[in-house]
């Protein structure tokens, strides 16, 4: 009985110890563990973990989600600066002040620095906050485009186009800042928090609806690339987080066919009444949004008209050639329309060749990449659908700039992650960004 009692003991100990071995019935440390200190122990269970140590004390406890950000918009200043130059090259004289073609790139620097203390502050905010207020920040931001749209003079009007709240900023004068931007992070935050957690049904309905309706404000503006961008990064949240198929399809038929009546009741209103019908211009008869899709069609049929920006975009990104560096010496960038953000990417082409439009490219699938490992890896359901939505929304929309620059699709406004000028964009990303940071801070 002594002898089994002795055996049964040893066997405990030695699966509760198993650095331990019995030596002629006495216990001792095997040699390997008897020089192991216990902070390697600690390690090796953090490697059985997760893959890696993981400490929710680091300032960035997601350090490519963090660097990657900043590699791109240290980037764009750098074509910033060289759309600036040419602008000076274009005009063929002196500035009344040295700095006055920088301004932009002044603005983008404070613009980066502003986000990378709002990407690093909202990393230690918890998760769980912003699970229980993203139905607050949808209602609000909601309830701002909807004054804009109700009520003119709100906004201030660029291009034809009422997107944007000015405000002085110190040493930079005013700065416009873009409300529908920010919504792409509510939406993100609303459906993400939607699907996590069970809502009455007729309060989810109220929300849904309001959700709605502020995408008809944004497509007022109008602002159509953005408006149908938000939808479906909505709808794909929606299907991450099990959303019923046939409803699915239902939401999608049914935005098809908004789609096409936002496109197509214009362009049949403009023609009843236009003189294309008696023998007028074909192209003045046509709609913005029509406009744009017969100028992808055949842009070179439309050079000085309404194909003018694919035209000088495709003539940019022909010029770059397999590799080159000329940073600060593209041409089409002095004629083309909007080179520092919605076709920034043509510079790059133009001016680093394929090579370095693929390093661009690498660069933003890395970060996709590592917002699906987040995905993966968040303990939470709420976590887990916002990486993922995160990662739809940088992805598509940079397929959608790279498909604008090339001619693959029609020009929609919507600017390059991170790289593109325009300071509402990047505080939107980089706010993303550090809600991301903080989730990937709870995974252990």
């Amino acid at each position: 009985m002594k002898l089994t009692r002795r055996r049964r003991q040893g066997s405990a100990v030695h699966r509760h110890y198993p650095e331990r071995t019995t030596q002629g019935g006495q216990m001792v440390l095997s040699p390997a563990s008897a020089y192991t200190s216990p902070s390697s122990h600690a390690a090796v269970s953090q490697r059985r973990v997760g893959g890696t140590a993981r400490h929710t004390s680091t300032l960035v406890p997601m350090p490519a989600l963090f660097w990657l950000p900043v590699a791109l918009s240290v980037i764009g200043l750098v074509f910033l600066t060289s759309v600036s130059i040419g602008g000076i090259l274009k005009l063929g004289t002196l500035p009344h002040s040295p700095l006055e073609p920088f301004r932009p790139v002044l603005q983008q620097v404070c613009w980066v620095l502003l986000g990378v203390g709002l990407m690093v502050s909202l990393s230690h905010i918890p998760v769980r906050f912003w699970q229980a207020s993203a139905w607050f920040w949808m209602v609000a931001l909601s309830l701002l485009l909807l004054a804009m749209w109700w009520l003119p003079g709100l906004g201030t009007t660029r291009n034809g186009a009422e997107r944007w709240l000015e405000f002085p900023m110190p040493f930079l004068g005013r700065v416009g800042f873009q409300p529908s931007e920010l919504f792409k992070l509510a939406t993100l935050l609303f459906f993400a928090a939607l699907y996590s957690k069970p809502m009455v049904d007729w309060r989810k309905g109220i929300l849904v609806a309001l959700w709605l309706l502020t995408l008809v404000a944004i497509e007022r503006q109008p602002d159509f690339g953005t408006m149908a961008l938000i939808l479906l990064l909505g709808v794909g949240v929606a299907f991450c987080g099990c959303e019923r198929l046939a409803r699915i399809g239902l939401w999608a038929v049914s935005s098809l066919v908004i789609c096409a009546l936002l496109i197509g009741l214009p362009h049949l209103k403009s023609q009843i009444g236009s003189p294309s019908l008696s023998g007028g211009s074909h192209a003045n008869g046509l709609s913005y949004r029509v406009k744009r899709i017969v100028a992808m069609l055949d842009p070179w049929a439309y050079e000085y008209d309404m194909g003018y920006q694919m035209v000088r975009a495709q003539i940019a990104v022909g010029s770059g050639g397999l590799f080159r560096l000329a940073i600060g010496e593209g041409r089409e960038k002095r004629y083309l329309p909007t080179a520092e953000s919605d076709y920034i990417f043509a510079t790059i082409a133009e001016e680093t060749g394929f090579v370095g439009c693929l390093v661009c490219i690498g660069l933003l699938g890395w970060l996709v990449a590592t917002c699906l490992r987040l995905a993966h890896r968040a303990p939470s359901r709420f976590g887990r659908l916002f990486a993922g939505g995160l990662a739809l929304w940088i992805g598509l929309q940079s397929l959608v700039n790279i498909g604008m620059a090339t001619g693959l699709i029609p020009t929609v406004g919507l600017p390059l992650p991170f790289i593109s000028a325009g300071g509402s964009a990047l505080i939107s990303l980089m706010a993303a960004s550090g809600i991301a940071q903080a989730i990937a801070r709870e995974t252990r």
